[in-house]
């Protein structure tokens, strides 16, 4: 049985990384595992969301008390890692061993900020080690990285560090960034394992996200509820017609005016996951038909334009990766861009 310990910087994906992986293994008919032993309570309640996602993608039994079962504050993990050495690390080996036993690997969910945060750098180094798990580091793509934090980590890890993983490349240039980053890797000493491209369905939030955020009232389409958003625009200041206007971006919502039934129409010509109608006005028969023939939800909302913009902005900022739809999109992505049989095949797999 292998561990494979899975942190990163920043929010990089690494839940999404942890799902895609098990996903491989398990159509592969490998036994896997899924362990977050620390959930830090400054969370909230998003990581337990993460992990009772990745449990029921990947078919797991165990209940989410055995997957993720330490909740501590930052100042509670710290004392654990080092006054309460012994009994943070007898607590962990038993919590692991219940949960690993029949397993081919278990892929351990570390914390985010390595590097940056001395409680979640001194957990990656702690627990992998007592896990005697290979560590992986998910990070977001940034034109220069700071390689400084990271090669210090990497010397302290040592040969447990299997390599680096960067996510959210912008896809136009990925040669160019596989290279480039790779390069300035690997004279550092760190592996880069795969590069994985931005893709903007996977930044998205469904039609029902969407409208829960603004509070408003799905009123055609409801079964199209759970497709993705992944742009807005905004129809309320166009001028005339907007075909051409509406068609510069796809899978998009297009927020507009609830008394612009011409912007309306123009907006459901073109590639539109749902429209949102200001100001509460129900929409014109014609529109509500329309709407109904290209399977558009309208989503009707009390606020004006520039509060529903910023609605929708938060929203997309806050847009979770767990769904079946965004898991299934990943999937392929992986298999795009990291040699899965590889990583596979160096971790004894």
């Amino acid at each position: 049985m292998v561990a494979l310990y899975v942190t990163s910087v920043e929010a990089a994906g690494k839940t999404a990384l942890c799902a895609g992986i098990g996903r491989k293994l398990i159509a592969q008919g490998r036994k896997v595992g899924y362990f977050k032993p620390v959930q830090l309570a400054e969370q909230g309640e998003g990581g337990g969301k993460d992990v009772a996602f990745v449990r029921e993608a990947l078919g797991l039994t165990e209940s989410i008390d055995v997957i993720s079962p330490l909740h501590l504050s930052r100042k509670e993990l710290w004392q654990g890692l080092t006054d309460d050495e012994a009994d943070f690390v007898q607590g962990l080996k038993r919590a692991y061993g219940k949960l690993s036993k029949g397993k081919d690997i278990v892929l351990v969910e570390g914390l985010s900020e390595l590097g940056e945060d001395k409680v979640s750098t001194l957990a990656c180094q702690n627990i992998s080690e007592i896990l005697d798990a290979r560590v992986v580091i998910v990070l977001r793509y940034f034109p220069f990285v700071k390689l400084g934090e990271l090669t210090k980590v990497a010397r302290k890890l040592g040969q447990r560090l299997f390599g680096v993983i960067i996510n959210f490349a912008p896809e136009p240039s990925m040669e160019a960034v596989r290279q480039h980053l790779t390069e300035s890797f690997e004279k550092s000493g760190v592996k880069v394992l795969g590069v994985i491209p931005e893709v903007r369905s996977l930044m998205g939030v469904s039609v029902k996200e969407l409208a829960d955020a603004l509070k408003g009232e799905i009123v055609t389409c409801e079964d199209k509820a759970d497709a993705l958003v992944e742009d807005i625009m905004l129809g309320a200041m166009t001028p005339d017609s907007g075909i051409d206007y509406f068609g510069r971006k796809a899978n998009k919502a297009a927020i507009i005016r609830g008394d612009r039934a011409d912007m309306q129409l123009a907006a459901l010509e073109t590639s539109t996951r749902c429209l949102v109608l200001t100001g509460n006005a129900k929409p014109l028969p014609a529109v509500a038909g329309q709407a109904e023939d290209k399977c558009v939800p309208l989503v009707l909302v009390k606020q004006g334009v520039s509060e529903t913009v910023s609605g929708v902005e938060k929203a997309l900022a806050r847009a979770s990766f767990c769904t079946s739809q965004k898991l299934k999109k990943f999937e392929s992505v992986l298999e795009k861009n990291l040699d899965l049989k590889a990583l596979f095949s160096q971790v004894g797999l």
